[in-house]
């Protein structure tokens, strides 16, 4: 809600401290968390540990691929070389009944592959995929023939080379026993026609894949490596499954991931989506029923894929190992806490009394700095407050003295006008600065026996035009109401002031509700706390309104002067200064307190300025004060004053003010001697017996006020009238007291011969 200042903004009760769990609870609580910080660490290194086992695994099999990859590049590419220089030799020129041609073509086969470890033969087929020669063989009998090869259809349809997978008729041809697995890379040769001239073909050992796998393994049995096609045929690797077998050739990038399955995986097995650190299911792998943390490259100059994994059971139990010892750690610390904490509260139960008394004088403590800040701080805004009041008061004498000598001459219609509306402004400025002074507590308040049972008619009548038609007024004032003693017009203002807030604040309509109600505060009560240390009978009055409420980051603002959060200069924001200051002078308080605030997320709404406000004795005397009424004697039978030649002291600081305060006078009849200090206007008064009156401002330079030198001057003149002017001061209230005249600032020449003539008190 748009807080509006002018109106009682609320001030909400402030909650009572939360209660502070007993030691004994805190101690439980200290157990439990003595047995779930621990388990929460213990997890949380567990966590960790997993992590960094399966990333050391994970940096590990990429290593090996990485290796893996590079040996398999180097393998192909060296068998492609053989097979350049196997294309040199013509197959079209053999005769398959001369062994003789075979047996110098397998001869120079022999001597291409001479000491190439991982070559287990090579092979030379016709067009007809019949034997032609072999590295390793002398007969043409004892050649396979291999027409019946998916391979060898393949390169016949126009394939140019292929590997072939240790399943294949070829490679399996083209091994020189039985228990010996190779796998193959074939190539057509072709005539310069491009038909078929013949097939030849290299054959790998299997074994010696696998033992340079077992190699760059270190021999661990739990680390798979399987070279596949892009088929997910496998075409070599440790641990080699059964012919055929397949494996998802998938290589979802260069990091490790988990895959389900083992290193002979069927057709179903798919890897796994989940990055190596994060923790991998538990779905069982398609053939070996496990899970491995998996590799890949994929070779760049053929078609096949490396993959290196390592169980995901091999990783486990390390990782279990781990934790173990984690735990052994972890346990005696839990025991210790736990030993403590107990010894704690076996102490603690003998001074919970104790704690609680310490808690509720700490909570005493903190309402009482509470109520000392807010205390400060308005203290601070009353003293700037003060400085405003009296130079703001200066300006307006100074223009107001202009327009007022601008209106005793001829003018025009227009003129008239510009005028009129200066001296308008004048006066909506002579308005803020009453306002100003009655938060401040400067002035003395016109107290007024008041009856406010009796005042239910005239406080509707006063509000009803101030509200819209669609808020309706309630007002509840019983006939048992103690009497007031108040100003009577600021207790009015006040009461607009909360109005016209409470109409801003329900654009739609609503209710506006004033209640009444005699309280009697005791000095420990709550209601006490809050108005900071009433004691006795009071009349507390409500005003609720149902609006939008004030939010609870500006409610303790609301009383500040000039705080609105009116926008477009609708607010002087001293609307609730007003209503504030009125309570603290009549001795009493006022509160705001708002549903919005005390509730949030709540639909309800609605704001309620509670004034209290002490109950006065029936048989009171009316209130006196020794301030000159602002509205003019003349209303009130004291007759002007004539100067006569009379000699006037005017002490004044400000030679403006002066200048016109001056001329006031002078236009009176009187002779005029200004003095700026206490001490020069002493001293004048010392050398001149013929002064009749001396008129001081309050607020002096020189270390002296006018308060100080009227009482110096009563000493020393005791039959001179002295008048005091005020703007702002400290000593306002005790001035009065002491029974000194005064007049507030701004004042015009009407307001100043009848002050004067009040204090002279001859024509």
């Amino acid at each position: 809600m748009t807080v509006n200042s002018d109106i009682g903004a609320p001030r909400v009760t402030e909650a009572e401290p939360p209660r502070a769990p007993s030691t004994i609870a805190a101690l439980r609580l200290q157990i439990l968390a003595a047995v779930l910080v621990p388990l929460v660490l213990l997890a949380a290194a567990g966590l960790e540990s997993r992590r960094d086992i399966v990333a050391q695994a994970g940096d590990r099999v990429e290593r090996i691929a990485a290796a893996v990859d590079e040996h398999a590049q180097k393998v192909i590419e060296s068998d492609r070389l053989i097979l350049d220089r196997v294309r040199d030799l013509d197959p079209t020129h053999l005769d398959l009944a001369r062994p003789r041609d075979a047996d110098q073509v397998g001869a120079a086969l022999a001597g291409m592959v001479a000491g190439i470890p991982q070559i287990q033969a090579l092979w030379l087929w016709d067009a007809q995929g019949r034997p032609l020669a072999a590295s390793r063989h002398s007969a043409a009998a004892g050649r396979p023939d291999i027409t019946d090869s998916p391979a060898y259809g393949q390169l016949r349809a126009g394939q140019t080379e292929m590997l072939v997978p240790p399943s294949d008729s070829l490679a399996a041809s083209s091994g020189t026993s039985g228990d010996q697995r190779v796998f193959s890379l074939a190539r057509r040769l072709s005539h310069p026609d491009g038909s078929l001239a013949g097939i030849a073909a290299v054959s790998m050992s299997l074994a010696y894949f696998d033992d340079f796998y077992r190699r760059v393994t270190q021999d661990d049995p739990a680390t798979t490596v399987l070279l596949v096609n892009r088929e997910g045929m496998i075409m070599a690797g440790r641990r080699l499954a059964l012919d055929g077998a397949r494996i998802d050739p998938t290589c979802p990038g260069l990091h490790a991931v988990w895959r389900a399955g083992g290193a002979a995986a069927g057709p179903n097995g798919t890897p796994d989506a989940g990055s190596r650190d994060a923790n991998p299911p538990d779905a069982g792998a398609a053939s070996e029923g496990r899970q491995r943390l998996t590799a890949c490259r994929l070779i760049a100059n053929a078609p096949l894929t490396v993959m290196v994994g390592v169980d995901r059971a091999q990783l486990d139990r390390q990782w279990h190992r781990r934790l173990g010892w984690l735990a052994l750690l972890a346990l005696p610390v839990m025991g210790a806490l736990c030993a403590t904490t107990l010894l704690a509260m076996r102490r603690a139960r003998r001074e919970r009394q104790a704690a609680h008394a310490l808690r509720a004088a700490e909570a005493r403590r903190e309402q009482a700095e509470g109520a000392l800040l807010r205390t400060q701080r308005l203290q601070a805004l009353d003293q700037i407050t003060g400085g405003i009041i009296h130079d703001f008061a200066n300006l307006l004498m100074t223009v107001r003295s202009g327009a007022e000598v601008l209106c005793r001459r001829p003018h025009t219609e227009p003129q008239r006008e510009v005028l009129d509306a200066m001296l308008q402004a004048i006066a909506w400025g002579e308005r803020l600065t009453h306002n100003l002074r009655t938060f401040s507590r400067r002035p003395r308040l016109h107290l007024d026996l008041v009856q406010l049972s009796d005042m239910g008619d005239d406080i509707a009548d006063l509000l009803r035009p101030a509200l819209r038609g669609d808020i309706h007024l309630e007002t509840a004032l019983p006939p048992s109401l103690w009497p007031l003693r108040v100003d009577r017009t600021e207790f009015d203002l006040a009461l607009l002031n909360m109005a016209v807030n409470a109409r801003d604040a329900m654009p739609r309509g609503g209710v506006l509700r004033l209640a009444a109600a005699n309280v009697h505060i005791d000095p420990a009560s709550h209601e006490s706390e809050r108005t900071g240390g009433l004691m006795g009978d009071f009349v507390r009055l409500t005003v609720c309104d149902t609006g939008s409420g004030i939010p609870p980051d500006i409610l303790d603002r609301v009383f500040d002067p000039f705080f609105t959060t009116k926008r477009d200069g609708k607010s002087t924001g001293l609307g609730l200064a007003q209503v504030h200051g009125l309570a603290r002078q009549s001795g009493g308080a006022a509160l705001a307190d708002s549903l919005n605030a005390a509730a949030p997320n709540s639909a309800a709404a609605g704001t309620t300025i509670t004034l209290y406000l002490p109950r006065a004795e029936e048989d009171a005397a009316a209130a006196g004060t020794g301030t000159v009424p602002a509205t003019g004697v003349a209303a009130n039978g004291v007759p002007d004053v004539a100067g006569n030649g009379r000699q006037i002291l005017l002490v004044e600081d400000n030679p403006t003010v002066a200048k016109v305060m001056r001329d006031m006078v002078e236009a009176l009849g009187f002779r005029v001697l200004t003095a700026t200090t206490a001490d020069a206007a002493q001293s004048l008064l010392a050398d001149r017996p013929d002064i009749s009156l001396m008129v001081s401002d309050i607020v002096l330079p020189g270390g002296r006020n006018g308060l100080e030198l009227a009482q110096a001057v009563r000493h020393l003149h005791p039959g001179l009238p002295i008048l005091l002017v005020s703007g702002y001061g400290d000593r306002v209230a005790e001035a009065e007291s002491l029974g000194f005249a005064i007049v507030p600032k701004p004042l015009d020449s009407t307001q100043l011969r009848q002050a004067m003539a009040r204090c002279l008190g001859t024509p």
